[in-house]
């Protein structure tokens, strides 16, 4: 409730700015929504679920974090299991060894879906990047944290990627398509 008066209270600043229309305010779409099938008909494409709602709104309001620590890094998605930390080059270095396992790792995020902020591309030192989905579009990042450091928990995934998957992930700015390993992310830190 708080967080809503906050939105609504800056849409009638925003909306003194300059502007003579009233903004329009938009809810962040709902899980349901995101994974609907009519979302996936009314965008043209179903590769990674991707509702045209879901895209509307993250455009119209952007991702807001799940909080903010008290060293002002930004939490997007579940709260940290406190999983112990594996470098990132370790899971690139092995993805077997890790395959269906959740970890917990950081990197620097190198590029993030323009489309909605539903992925990253994390990478390590020496090492190449590595797909990160936000949890099957449970939460989404800003589509601006490219260069930040991230810490991230999720589980890591082997697989390859079906060449529409392909296609439109690359059609959104990703590089890291032609890798099988991905971690699906449920906990993200930015600092």
């Amino acid at each position: 409730m708080n967080r809503m008066a906050s939105v609504l209270s800056l849409a009638v600043a925003l909306a003194g700015c300059g502007s003579t229309e009233a903004p329009t305010l938009r809810a962040a779409p709902t899980a349901a929504e995101v994974h609907s099938p009519e979302g996936h008909a009314a965008e043209g494409h179903a590769p990674e679920g991707h509702a045209a709602e879901g895209h509307a709104a993250g455009h119209a309001t952007g991702p807001q974090p799940t909080r903010v620590l008290d060293d002002g890094a930004r939490l997007f998605g579940a709260e940290p299991q406190g999983l112990p930390s594996t470098a990132l080059a370790s899971i690139v270095a092995n993805p077997a060894q890790f395959d269906g396992q959740p970890v917990r790792t950081e990197g620097t995020i190198e590029r993030v879906c323009q489309a909605m902020g539903c992925w990253m591309e994390l990478r390590a030192e020496n090492a190449p990047a590595v797909r990160v989905p936000m949890a099957g579009h449970a939460f989404f990042l800003p589509r601006d944290v490219a260069g930040r450091s991230a810490t991230i928990e999720g589980r890591v995934a082997v697989q390859a990627l079906t060449e529409d998957v392909r296609r439109h992930l690359e059609s959104e700015g990703a590089l890291a398509t032609a890798s099988t390993l991905s971690i699906d992310a449920t906990s993200v830190v930015i600092r």
